[in-house]
């Protein structure tokens, strides 16, 4: 099989459908031919991108990576796309298709008269910048890549992103590298400051609420409340209300506010800080759902029957009070071991809550949801900003209550603007793609995991197998095999359903604060819906700007999952950095030729490279397992592993199995090398 590394694109079985490389043009450079409808590789032609070092580079390859010939590499950067041909076992440059270095972080150094930038990662070249106007020493800036020569890479300043010495500056590094918007704050605040709402009115032009016992659930640090709940039952059937924050009213259309919120789309959210779609004045007060404060809502009333079903809705304009501050850690000790909040009628309150939460996820089970286990690492930091502990955190009861809540109000709202045939954005997961979800199964039936083969397309049977696992050692890697064999969920503007969630229709409507769809569905339903302005004009709008904001925001979404990645991995490698020679138990979650990836039980990972430190391993993809010391390592084992090295720049953590005899050494010291660590 003949792949192209994922940074660029796949090679399946050789084959490549004619829309991925038609801009090309490699047909007329005789580097491939069609047959009909896809275009071939030639065989001794490779597509990939460079992992270059000083004075050798390879071409990254999913099985194993080609030696670059060191005549050829003096123009080459790492991570650029380039075409190869193959002779006698090294790569000879044919083509460089893209360039992979378009951004560059890098720390300022004066030098007599001049300043020098250095970069975490040698670049092996001079960094040549023109404006300097904004730089001093020690400054750390974003350049935008010009022009790159043999010795040379000619760039231009676009943001001062800090200083070396201030606090958090690897996590505005990283943020940087991403591309992720920087707005001026000063300009946004002003904005802020000018808004100006006309409270008289909305107090008569709304369903007033005050009256309702409503309250927030949330994370004990959370700022951004936007999401208030409040249940009556009467005649047996329970009456929820999803109250949203109205953030549509204080961010108008096209204003600055709304165009920095669409740039970034989500908020982020890393270890100790949060980057906020929205101005924290707009995200942590004004429209923030906090106690005893009169707050203007959009909410999404329901009626439930006893068997969870939802039988009568309104969307309306609201009016809220929120009574109580709740926190997820409280309430799970109320649901989970019946300690009393100290208020009987606000027990009573969540226990009624988590009784019609559960009739909501039965409801959900049945017709077919995956429920995948979620496991969140958290740090948790002393007053000077050092990590004292990492630990992963399930969620808990309360957690999977207002999870129901919002599900049940998302679904609501889909179902209401799909049936009246409104334009809308709907959050989608399409089905499995059939080869990758043959490959987990395959990969499962090797861990001995039982399932029915003919109902496997079936997301029921998916369930089955999650169910079979939970509360057992296995259940980690099942989840996450199955996961992997997932699409990604995305935004669209048609209803395509939601695979995971055996979901007709659904959308985000719950959290307009941090998310952007939910914002511009709430102006959708505001001027369509409840007819603020529903005029063919309007309708229109709306329709033909969807499909823009549906890809933008998904793309953004894609881009803080990376973020919040790497600042996690950041975190692990900054909590390690004193622990060099300690040994962890741990899992093994991934096995491939060139090592095994473990993970602690605080739910940091790290990579075993077993092909460098034990001459005598031997790698079985048929058990999914590893030979090594007269020993079988399979998927799913438990292992000590003693941490060797953490290297922040790369953020990589290596770890070697754990011999008491050899503590200390790694087994194959002269061979030692990291390599093929990704997943």
């Amino acid at each position: 099989m003949k792949n192209v590394y994922l940074k660029f694109h796949e090679l399946k079985e050789r084959k490549v459908h004619e829309d991925e490389l038609g801009k090309l043009d490699l047909q007329e450079l005789k580097y491939l031919y069609y047959d009909s409808p896809y275009y071939i590789l030639k065989d001794n032609i490779f597509i990939g991108s460079v992992d270059k070092k000083e004075n050798f580079a390879f071409l990254r390859q999913p099985d194993e990576d080609i030696y670059i010939d060191k005549k050829e590499i003096r123009s080459l950067m790492s991570n650029d796309i380039v075409l190869v041909e193959l002779k006698k076992g090294e790569a000879y440059i044919k083509e460089i298709l893209k360039r992979g270095l378009e951004i560059i972080i890098a720390t300022v150094q004066r030098r007599r008269k001049s300043f020098k930038y250095f970069t975490d990662k040698p670049l092996f070249k001079n960094i040549v910048v023109g404006d300097e106007s904004l730089v001093v020493d020690g400054s750390v800036v974003k350049l935008e890549v010009e022009h790159i020569t043999e010795d040379k890479i000619y760039a231009k300043i676009t943001e001062v992103i800090g200083h070396i010495n201030d606090p958090d500056i690897d996590i505005l590094k990283i943020v940087a590298y991403h591309n992720w918007p920087d707005p001026n704050m000063d300009e946004l605040e002003k904005s802020v400051a000018d808004i100006k709402i006309d409270y008289d009115y909305e107090r008569v032009s709304r369903l007033d609420l005050k009256d309702k016992l409503v309250v927030t659930i949330d994370g004990k640090d959370a700022k951004d409340l936007d999401d208030g709940i409040s249940l009556e039952v009467i005649d047996g059937k329970y009456h929820l209300g999803v109250h949203i924050a109205d953030v549509s009213l204080y961010v108008k259309e096209d204003s600055l506010i709304d165009k920095e919120a669409y740039k970034k789309s989500t908020s982020v959210y890393m270890a100790n800080r949060v980057i906020p779609m929205l101005p924290h004045k707009l995200s942590n007060d004004l429209c923030s759902l906090n106690p005893h404060e009169e707050k203007l809502t959009l909410s999404c009333l329901m009626v439930i029957d006893s068997n969870g079903k939802v039988v009568e809705y309104d969307i309306r304009k609201t009016i809220i009070e929120s009574k109580y501050r709740l926190n997820y850690d409280d309430v799970n000790l109320l649901i989970e071991k019946n300690k009393s909040l100290g208020n009987e009628e606000l027990d009573n309150l969540l226990l009624t809550m988590n009784e019609l939460a559960l009739k909501l996820t039965d409801v959900r089970k049945k017709r077919g949801e995956l429920e995948f286990d979620s496991e969140e690492i958290k740090f948790v930091f002393n007053k000077d900003n050092k990590i004292v502990k990492v630990y992963p955190r399930k969620t808990g009861q309360a957690e999977e209550l207002i999870e129901s809540f919002m599900l049940a109000a998302n679904e609501t709202v889909a179902f209401h603007m799909e049936i009246n045939e409104f334009p809308s954005i709907y959050r989608i997961h399409e089905k499995p793609d059939e080869t990758k979800l043959d490959e987990a199964l395959d990969k499962l039936g090797r861990l001995n995991v039982t399932y029915n083969k003919k109902a496997i397309r079936n997301s029921k049977e998916l369930q089955k197998i999650l169910k079979s696992v939970k509360g057992t050692e296995r259940e980690f890697i099942v989840n996450m095999i199955l996961l992997r064999s997932m699409q990604r969920a995305k935004y669209d503007k048609n209803p395509l359903g939601h695979f995971g969630l055996a979901a007709r229709y659904y959308t985000h409507f719950t959290s307009p604060i941090r998310r952007y769809p939910d914002l511009i569905l709430h102006r959708i339903i505001k001027k369509l819906v409840l007819a603020e302005d529903n005029s063919l004009k309007k309708f229109n709008y709306f329709d033909n700007i969807l499909d823009d904001v549906a890809k933008h925001t998904s793309v953004q979404e894609r881009v803080a999952i990376d973020i919040e990645r790497d600042v996690i991995q950041l975190k692990s490698c900054e909590y390690l950095l004193d622990k060099i020679g300690e040994v962890f138990e741990g899992q093994i979650i991934q096995i491939m030729k060139s090592g095994i990836f473990v993970r602690l039980k605080n739910g940091i990972e790290g990579f075993v490279n077993m092909k460098n430190n034990y001459r005598n391993s031997t790698y079985d993809p048929v058990v999914l397992g590893y030979y090594a010391n007269g020993k079988l390592y399979k998927m799913g084992d438990k292992i000590e592993v003693e941490l060797i090295s953490v290297d922040m720049i790369e953020r990589e953590i290596d770890f070697i199995i754990y011999n008491k005899q050899q503590k200390g050494k790694k087994p194959n010291e002269n061979n030692f090398k990291k390599q093929n660590r990704k997943l």
